[in-house]
């Protein structure tokens, strides 16, 4: 690591707002946990890997230790990375019989009130609530409120069988939240949820199996219930660009998951066309309310990029996590992603010799460049080439210019082109990452960059 890569790390920390100053949503970099493979903080709660673990080859799901305790236990390597807020798949007590050969994974609730007893209690997502504020890290909470479990009580209740609709392609019915006695439930689960854990904002699974009515009076009450403080709300969305834009815009949500980002596992992960990221980003800005306000992820819930893309799997990772870093979206880093991988085992995100892993820190490199630059955080976003699997873009923010040159083919590319209005010659290149001049000013020498590779570098012209 260049003197220069470890300064721009050591910089960012000094840039964010006061502690008493709200950071925007839009400015944040979420880490992604799945509590149930993260890491066993505590063994006495492994009641799921006790029962089924024996027979684990015949399930797919399941708890299998990961719990709360063992995410506090890593609070400090997750705030060393630079992240800025994680993002916590459900913690609600799920049921906990098998369907089929499916163990539960979070989005089966019982019990809206407690937390999963594989998991630990409220006292102990509270502990890491507070833990994670105390390093200036923001947590939401992932909220599977649309649909309930198979073992949730009110289904069998004959008293509230009027309080559901069809079942859903899940296997059961969602909620019928137009009824105001079944909205006023849903809604106060989740003040309770807000005000007992401290949380910062929630992500609702499934949105879009619920009417915008009533998520607009969802957004509304839960902005307003107690602790007063900014509270952000995310849906998730799978529906096309133009409904999730409406959905966002009408209902008042903070953001919501931008879904098309996971192009970006086609493109540089299997080598299909660079013009796939040009459409998703041309959709994004016609349809988003708030580009910089979605969430993009490089992974899905269920197999993460490294899995999917073809060798050299950690070259293609890197090269995808700088798109993500470097774009004007809230980037999303599920565990694993700093360090290339994909992991099942608890713990998997956590080898021994995590510390030492150069993939690690060049990620941590560029975490704080995107904390450090303007145009990076709170820039305009122009396309500027999108062919022979190259993607290059321009980041602008005032007169402060971030040019991304992304290369997802097997050989070197080289760019030169007018940027900003200025003929190639006048630019002045400076790389970001290693510090030095990367073009400048007099020469047409075009930049180049090897094969899955990436420069970032600051545009400057002479005068």
């Amino acid at each position: 690591m260049t003197l220069a890569w470890m300064t721009l790390m050591l910089a960012a920390a000094t840039i964010d707002a006061s502690p008493d100053e709200p950071r925007p949503w839009s400015e944040e970099i979420v880490y992604g946990i799945i509590v149930e493979k993260f890491l066993d903080g505590d063994p006495s709660n492994d009641f799921m890997k006790e029962r089924y673990g024996k027979d684990r080859t015949r399930f797919e799901g399941g708890f299998w230790g990961g719990d709360l305790r063992g995410i506090r236990a890593k609070l400090d390597d997750i705030a060393d990375l630079g992240v800025t807020a994680i993002l916590i798949y459900p913690v609600m007590q799920n049921d906990e019989a098998p369907v089929d050969r499916y163990l539960p994974t979070g989005y089966r609730p019982r019990d809206y009130e407690a937390v999963d007893r594989n998991f630990g209690d409220v006292a102990a997502l509270r502990d890491l609530v507070d833990a994670a504020h105390a390093r200036r890290l923001k947590v939401i909470l992932d909220m599977p409120i649309t649909l309930p479990g198979f073992e949730h009580p009110f289904l069998k209740d004959p008293a509230k069988q009027d309080w559901f609709g069809p079942k859903s392609e899940y296997g059961v019915p969602r909620w019928k939240v137009e009824k105001p006695e079944v909205g006023d439930y849903i809604i106060g689960v989740c003040k309770r949820w807000k005000e007992r854990s401290g949380c910062d904002g929630m992500r609702l699974d499934s949105a879009h199996l619920q009417p915008a009515s009533f998520w607009k009076r969802f957004v509304a009450e839960l902005k307003a219930a107690p602790p007063q403080k900014d509270f952000v709300i995310l849906p998730e969305l799978t529906v096309v660009p133009a409904q999730i834009g409406a959905f966002v815009r009408d209902c008042g949500f903070d953001g919501a998951y931008d879904f098309s980002a996971l192009r970006i596992r086609e493109v540089f992960g299997r080598d299909e066309d660079v013009a796939q990221l040009s459409f998703a980003n041309r959709e994004a800005h016609q349809y988003y309310p708030q580009p910089r306000a979605m969430m993009a992820p490089i992974d899905n819930y269920e197999k993460s990029f490294s899995e999917y893309a073809k060798e050299p799997k950690a070259a293609r990772t890197k090269l995808a996590l700088t798109y993500a870093l470097t774009l004007d979206r809230v980037p999303l880093l599920y565990a694993g992603n700093e360090l290339g991988i994909a992991f099942d085992e608890v713990g998997g995100a956590f080898p021994p010799n995590r510390r030492d892993s150069a993939f690690l820190k060049n990620v941590k490199g560029l975490i704080a460049l995107r904390r450090r630059e303007p145009a990076l955080i709170r820039g305009d976003f122009e396309e500027l080439v999108a062919r022979d699997g190259v993607f290059a873009f321009l980041r602008s923010a005032g007169d402060d210019r971030v040019l991304v040159f992304l290369n997802g083919s097997d050989r070197p590319r080289d760019l030169s082109r007018p940027i900003a209005g200025r003929p190639w010659k006048d630019l002045v290149l400076e790389d970001l990452q290693a510090g030095s001049i990367a073009k400048p000013a007099g020469l047409e020498t075009p930049v180049r960059a090897e094969a899955y590779g990436a420069r970032i570098m600051k545009v400057r012209w002479s005068r």
